[in-house]
């Protein structure tokens, strides 16, 4: 029950209307296609903040506080707990890859229907905390009409920079921030990171494995 009412809570007040980097030492990182995924137990481990493919060992998310759409405030650590989650980096004034970025989690939606009766969600996650008030989030959220599992959050901005580097690029710029989608598993460890702007096929394949 405890984790329903957090995600009930985060979303609470919303209206429904309104290539790889190589790893050191010159080696490439594991790749693996969305039709082994379910097998990729036993390979080749990656680094967490390089490549894409799955992530082992896996990597427990920062338990970093978060402001949600509707103002309440979680731990990143409770807001996965207990679901699949694909996390995106994103910032509401983006007007170049973030609106492609909403569109493929829109994709995904319609991909995995009754992704709350599954346990499945969406986070975008402002690397902006000081413009993405809750206010600016929810404003993002009707935009891309999305439903109940998809939510939004602002750390604050003392931890910015350790999300951003956590689930992209270290020290890199809002312009330049990661469009790779990084998938959470039910035990909030981070399991999997997409290529660039992955596929919302992809997504969806990964997140209805854990």
């Amino acid at each position: 029950m405890r984790l329903v009412n957090l995600l009930s809570l985060c979303a609470e007040g919303w209206d429904p209307e309104g290539g790889p980097a190589p790893r050191a030492g010159g080696s490439a990182p594991a790749v693996f296609s969305r039709r082994t995924f379910p097998q990729a137990a036993v390979a080749t481990a990656i680094p967490v903040y390089s490549g894409h493919g799955r992530i082992k060992p896996p990597a427990p998310v920062p338990d970093v506080q978060l402001l949600c759409q509707s103002g309440a405030s979680a731990t990143l650590g409770s807001l996965v707990a207990g679901h699949a989650t694909a996390v995106q980096l994103m910032f509401t004034q983006c007007t170049t890859t973030c609106p492609i970025q909403a569109a493929i989690f829109q994709r995904v939606q319609r991909l995995v229907p009754d992704m709350s009766g599954k346990g499945i969600q969406l986070l975008s996650l402002s690397i902006d905390p000081v413009s993405d008030t809750p206010k600016a989030l929810s404003a993002w959220l009707r935009r891309f009409h999305a439903g109940p599992a998809w939510i939004a959050a602002a750390p604050s901005a003392k931890d910015g920079s350790l999300l951003q580097e956590f689930f992209g690029r270290a020290k890199s710029s809002y312009a330049d921030h990661s469009t790779q989608v990084n998938i959470v598993d039910r035990s909030g460890q981070l399991v999997w990171r997409t290529i660039e702007l992955p596929t919302a096929e992809e997504i969806a394949e990964v997140l209805e494995n854990l």
